[in-house]
């Protein structure tokens, strides 16, 4: 990754402006239950574009609900000539247009009036509604749009069209698939031009479209499309029903099924005043599913039956339903409501590209567009995964499931850079094989600590579920080649001391250093787990395993107790990696040594303007450790106001990058809610008070409903009194497995 995705970039807050129209977005109106659930703009021009998804599918929203956007599919890839693997979008299934006679709506050109839309987090329904003016003309326009959550693989698209005078209407219904996008040859490339921004270096993946039909029948047509990503045999399959009135007047309807579009258009003659409705619902599959049960576009036929038995409504339903499980696990914030508002999209956004059973990691930028080219990094382990071990443990499962599935590539890795066990990539596609850019090679070969972030998620998550059965069969093969890489990677020195040379740190600018802080912190506990886990199952352990872990170096100041960012590090580093030992590894630091490796960074807030949203979220919880409810307020705002974007609330990589939506950055803020406010902390018995729990001084109470340890689901409360947990019912969307 480049250097904005260092630890040490960290943000700062400057920005007022953002709060009064993003935080605080205009017009919010009531909702049944929950006001906070709402994120709604009266501006066409909104920007940044939301996202929505079920964990499989995720779409961008088009400002005006209608028109073609990309939908990016969990783990399904491609590899184009000279290119990376990189993350596909599927054939729109949104490309939908609306004519007043033989003009096409055009938002850069048209006028748009009355505009209003809004993104209901408790369903992930987004609704638009506005006024198209085209000349003398005016037709109100409605769109409802939701991935369904309920039946899997089904989308669904409601438009609403009254036109104030009587004349000719066209509404245009298609599946399509994307041009070729112009490669770059990143498998060779050497350096990035430097004005070269996301969309030129994270361009999605390409399906090319292999067949397609469009039949239509009386009020209604089927529209399909199959294909596969460009250099990978993995079938896609996509199946919609568009239906409309049965009694449009004078209705014309045109199909055609040719290239890379199935579409259906229907021409009428509206009456002034009347509202016309059309549905569209859209089935899904693909060879990249797990357990897929038969081709894909028989299955997507199948699914499609399915919902249009069910139809809009069913859909509808049974998509809120499913959202409303997951929602039984909420954050609930009492005397802040920015921090309610922020805390609730960020777990949305985190679990529109999660899932159950999918056996996938999360990319940086999930499921939201090709960021970072949908590759698997660490982010996945260390940063999103440990906020949905503890919300919805089932999803979790999926991301160590993934790291379980690509353990033989992580095998055969070691074996070609020399090493035993396993190594893992530091950017993985589908398959775990490493997909890093040539201009990045360093980091593949060097920044070798993502290994023992995959052994420390497997670990926190046995101690989540205490599931022996999985551990046996796959947290541990993984632990044991972790840790069997590790004493392969080491190196020792003639006083018996071992230590791991040449690597790239987390502060991604510190290249070639030796014993780093965080990689041989990491590694030490992945030698620790592998050996705690042979015990639970009663399996001999590597005794080498114990030896290079008592005996690995670690950069600590013998002077003063704290830790050097490397061995040998000049002052000028301090800080930009120490933090993340005492959380979120579970390093034992003194507090006073807490305290320096905090104000080391505290220091140069003021000059980090443009850093990633990454270690500066999880600084709150170092400041909660240590009891200090001021540095927590003053850290807070740092953590998400300068890299929220628009009136969703989209987070950005960094304040500048637009480098949208960086779940990373999500999955950090969560943690210090849910890992530092309440002094809460996995361990040997579950989850477990580790100190004393603080809270933000603007917020009177924070209530986390449903946290989901070992099979059984609690409420945690923390008020003026301290902390409570208590038994609650469980959901069953949200079990372990």
């Amino acid at each position: 990754m480049t250097m904005a995705r260092a630890l040490v970039a960290l943000g700062s807050w400057c920005g007022h402006a953002l709060v009064a129209v993003g935080l605080h977005a205009q017009g919010v109106p009531p909702h049944p239950a929950d006001s906070t659930f709402l994120l709604t703009t009266d501006d066409p021009a909104r920007f940044p574009s939301p996202f929505i998804g079920n964990g499989r599918i995720g779409v961008v929203i088009p400002s005006l609900g209608i028109g073609a956007t990309p939908s990016i599919a969990a783990g399904l890839y491609e590899h184009g000539p000279n290119d990376v693997p990189r993350i596909a979008a599927v054939p729109a299934w949104n490309a939908v247009a609306v004519a007043d006679g033989d003009h096409w709506i055009e938002p850069d050109r048209d006028s748009i009036g009355a505009y209003r839309q809004t993104l209901d987090m408790a369903t992930a329904t987004v609704t638009t509604s506005y006024q198209w003016m085209a000349g003398d003309r005016r037709i109100d326009v409605r769109v409802e749009m939701f991935v369904s959550r309920g039946p899997a693989g089904v989308a669904a698209i409601r438009l609403e069209l009254t036109p104030k005078q009587a004349g000719p209407i066209r509404a245009r219904f298609a599946l399509a698939g994307w041009p070729s996008p112009k490669r770059l040859p990143l498998d060779t490339l050497k350096h990035v031009t430097w004005w070269w921004g996301p969309d030129e270096l994270w361009y999605p993946g390409r399906v090319a479209v292999t067949s397609r039909t469009a039949r239509a029948a009386a009020g209604s047509a089927r529209l399909s499309m199959g294909g596969s990503p460009v250099g990978r045999a993995i079938p896609v399959g996509e199946s919609a029903e568009v239906r409309w009135p049965a009694d449009l007047p004078a209705a014309r309807v045109r199909t055609r099924a040719r290239g890379d579009s199935a579409l259906v258009e229907i021409a009428f003659e509206a009456a002034a005043g009347q509202t016309y409705r059309f549905t569209q619902l859209t089935a899904f599959a693909s060879g990249a599913e797990p357990g897929l049960a038969g081709p894909p576009l028989a299955v997507a036929a199948s699914r499609l039956r399915q919902a249009s038995k069910a139809g809009y409504e069913g859909v509808a339903a049974a998509n809120a339903k499913a959202w409303a499980d997951r929602w039984a696990t909420d954050i609930q914030i009492d005397g802040d409501p920015e921090l309610q508002r922020v805390s609730r999209t960020m777990l949305f956004y985190l679990l529109c590209s999660a899932d159950s059973g999918t056996a996938m990691g999360i990319p940086p930028m999930g499921l939201s567009s090709a960021g970072y080219y949908g590759h698997v990094f660490w982010d996945s382990d260390t940063w999103m995964f440990p906020s949905l071990l503890v919300t919805h443990p089932d999803m979790a499962h999926s991301m160590v499931a993934f790291r379980a599935r690509t353990l033989p590539a992580a095998r055969i890795r070691a074996r070609a850079h020399g090493f035993r066990g396993a190594m893992y990539p530091w950017e993985a596609d589908e398959r775990g094989m490493e997909t890093t850019p040539h201009f990045a090679a360093q980091n593949a070969s060097s920044e070798i600590h993502v290994t023992g972030d995959v052994a420390y998620a497997q670990w926190q998550y046995y101690l989540a579920t205490g599931d022996s059965v999985w551990l046996a069969r796959e947290g541990f093969p993984v632990l044991r080649s972790v840790a069997d890489f590790w004493v392969s990677r080491a190196s020792r020195d003639s006083a018996g001391g071992y230590h791991i040379r040449n690597v790239v740190s987390v502060a991604e600018g510190l290249v070639g250093v030796s014993d780093d802080a965080y990689t041989n912190a990491v590694a030490r506990l992945s030698l620790q787990f592998a050996t705690h886990a042979a015990a639970r199952l009663g399996t001999p352990a590597d005794p080498r395993w114990r030896q290079v872990a008592d005996k690995l170096h670690m950069p600590i100041d013998s002077t003063t107790g704290s830790w050097r960012t490397y061995e040998g590090a000049p002052d000028s580093t301090l800080g930009w990696v120490t933090p993340l030992l005492a959380f979120p590894l579970g390093v034992p630091i003194g507090d006073a040594a807490k305290r320096a490796h905090l104000d080391q960074v505290v220091h140069r807030l003021g000059d980090e303007s443009v850093g990633a949203m990454m270690g500066i979220t999880l600084l709150s919880v170092g400041a909660a450790e240590l009891g200090d409810r001021g540095l927590i307020d003053t850290l807070l705002p740092y953590s998400y106001r300068n890299h929220l974007k628009g009136p969703f609330l989209v987070p950005s990589e960094t304040p500048t990058n637009n480098a949208f939506a960086f779940l990373t950055g999500a999955g950090g803020f969560l943690q210090q809610i849910l890992f530092g406010y309440t002094g809460l902390r996995l361990g040997e018995k579950g989850l477990a008070p580790a100190f004393r729990p603080v809270l933000p001084s603007r917020v009177r109470r924070l209530v986390i409903r449903n946290l989901h340890i070992r099979g059984a689901a609690t409420d945690v409360v923390v008020d003026s009194t301290g902390l409570h947990m208590s038994a609650s019912r469980a959901s069953g969307a949200a079990t372990a497995r």
